[in-house]
């Protein structure tokens, strides 16, 4: 082989050689010890539910209305000559609310009473005449006619003389008197409206599809009325309620139902018009396994820690039940340890380590 030729392959060699060392090199240079990186398993928390008494609810609002609020209208129209309530004032049945000047509507009583005594007094002389058979059925039939005409007139002036004192209906509290003596009153507009204020109610729009939940278990429904503390009260008032009326059928286009509750207890810290948020309580589950909402992830699942293998377990299911606080766990998994801290960074069937086994979880933390 000629020396030009041997060069050459000498070189091809060398470099060959050359390259498969660095080849080598770096393999050996980035070369990683898989055991020295392999990261440790995640340290958990772990607790088992606990066996507690929970409560479903629905959270709505509302606003306070009076069980009776009754607008006091004139029957008649007049002058009010006298107006002795203010807003406020406490009212019995029969209590004068306003005085309208009366003076046409006793002309006008007075005028009546003369004509029905004038057709009286013929009648009775046609009667007599009746009974002696000196004049007709015909005769005795129009005066008596005549006669009933002008008793009918003379009652209704009667009558109409009376409203001219207005009373009020109900006992209860003045919410309004907007009018004053010397005003002319109406028969379309309201001289006061009187509210019984040892009634009151709230009414609710209820989503339809608690419709034959409400009319199943209506007599164990109860909710919390709930005065906020934020309306300038320095606390929040509570108060019991208990549904009155639920309305037969369901509003077509907002597809919910009126319920109406009864407050129970702590009247005085509620009035007419306020804004309330009212907890209905519509199912109690007793002596339950609940977890509090915090071990779920937002998915919903949760894991289980397998003492036997150390690992994380994936579950996924959908609670019977759960209030604000806690859900229950079903019946399989009762007595098992959950991953209460750190869930969010484990899979299935992943190695985990225990930080500490917990007994007591706070509950009340949503």
């Amino acid at each position: 082989m000629p020396p030009k030729k041997n060069s050459i392959l000498i070189r091809y060699a060398a470099f060959a050689v050359t390259a498969a060392g660095l080849i080598v090199l770096i393999m050996l240079l980035t070369r990683k010890d898989k055991a020295s990186y392999e990261a440790p398993p995640p340290a958990v928390v772990i607790a088992q539910p606990e066996t507690k008494t929970i409560t479903q609810s629905l959270t709505l609002s509302g606003y306070i209305e009076a069980g009776a609020m009754i607008p006091i209208v004139p029957m008649v129209s007049g002058r009010i000559i006298e107006y002795p309530v203010k807003a406020g004032d406490s009212v019995d049945k029969g209590s004068l609310i306003a005085v309208l000047d009366d003076a046409a509507y006793m002309q006008t009583m007075l005028q009546a009473k003369a004509a029905y005594f004038g057709h009286q007094s013929t009648f009775e002389r046609i009667e007599s005449l009746y009974k002696a058979n000196a004049t007709t059925q015909q005769n005795y039939d129009s005066v008596k006619a005549q006669r009933d005409a002008a008793k009918a007139q003379f009652d209704l002036a009667n009558l109409q003389l009376s409203y001219t004192r207005v009373t009020s209906p109900i006992t209860g509290t003045v919410i309004t008197a907007s009018m004053s003596e010397g005003a002319i009153a109406g028969t379309q507009g309201a001289l006061a409206i009187v509210a019984d204020l040892s009634n009151l109610v709230v009414r609710l729009n209820v989503p339809e599809k608690y419709y034959a939940l409400f009319n199943e278990l209506r007599g164990s429904i109860y909710a919390d009325v709930i005065r906020p503390a934020t309306q300038g009260y320095s606390e929040q008032a509570v108060s019991r309620a208990y549904i009155d009326t639920i309305d037969p059928y369901i509003q077509s286009e907002s597809k919910v139902f009126k319920a109406v509750f009864t407050l129970n207890e702590n009247l005085h810290d509620f009035v007419p018009g306020m804004y309330v948020k009212v907890s209905v309580h519509y199912k109690t589950w007793e002596n339950v396994q609940v977890l509090p909402h915090s071990v779920r992830k937002i998915d919903g699942s949760c894991f289980t820690y397998d003492e036997e293998t150390q690992t994380a377990v994936y579950n996924s299911f959908t609670p019977k039940a759960q209030d604000d606080n806690v859900f229950i766990v079903p019946d399989e998994l009762s007595n098992a340890w959950f991953i209460i801290d750190g869930q969010g960074v484990v899979f299935d069937k992943q190695k985990v380590t225990i930080r500490e086994p917990v007994a007591i979880v706070d509950y009340d933390v949503k």
